[in-house]
């Protein structure tokens, strides 16, 4: 049984990639996951992401309406988890990701609302709870477990072993192969016991916590 914890961009290029592959490396090995999404959204991740999205010379809006875009989804996220649940909550956040993906020359500060629209939720019931106390506490509370965890980059993706005796997890930082993800999630490990996890993810991307 595997607890994984992901801090995500909500509106960031590789997030769907990194989920993506998570969810493909659980279906294909057929294990029992318990899942978190944890979007973050601050001036350090959106300027991350922006520079990513340079390298691969994409088209940009202006960095604030960027900015105002990804707080909006952050908000917009929570408010769905508080009225509809987790499960449609994450469907918002891998929806509005696609539309991101190619690009963000075309980055409107209304494209959360109307991902929200597009999958039948009450835009006016979303946009009331956006402001409320319920959605910044809980923006808060996963900030706290952020920092915590020192999570310093999105994607992080960090994977606890609940069948070993040990309250140790493993963090990866930025992209991670599926090959990366099988070596952890494989009940019969496809490398020698012998060989730590500093053998087979390099430095940059891993911590133990």
């Amino acid at each position: 049984m595997f607890e994984i914890f992901l801090f995500i961009n909500p509106t960031g290029l590789y997030c769907y990639n990194i989920e993506s592959k998570v969810q493909k490396a659980i279906n294909d090995l057929d294990i029992d996951v318990t899942y978190h999404f944890i979007p973050l959204a601050n001036v350090g991740v959106a300027q991350d992401d922006i520079h990513r999205r340079r390298q691969m010379a994409q088209k940009l809006c202006q960095f604030s309406f960027y900015t105002l875009t990804t707080t909006r989804a952050l908000e917009d996220y929570h408010a769905i988890k508080i009225a509809y649940g987790n499960k449609r909550a994450r469907k918002f956040l891998l929806t509005l990701q696609k539309r991101l993906t190619p690009g963000i020359n075309d980055c409107p500060i209304s494209l959360p609302d109307k991902v929200v629209s597009q999958l039948g939720f009450n835009l006016e019931q979303i946009k009331s709870l956006r402001e409320s106390n319920y959605v910044k506490e809980s923006i808060d509370q996963d900030q706290k477990l952020a920092d915590q965890w020192k999570v310093r980059k999105t994607p992080t993706t960090i994977i606890f072993n609940e069948d070993e005796n040990s309250e140790s997890g493993v963090l990866l930082e930025g992209v991670v192969t599926e090959e990366a993800l099988r070596n952890i999630f494989a009940p019969t490990p496809k490398v020698k016991p012998k060989r730590s996890f500093k053998n087979i993810f390099s430095a940059n991307h891993l911590r133990l916590i």
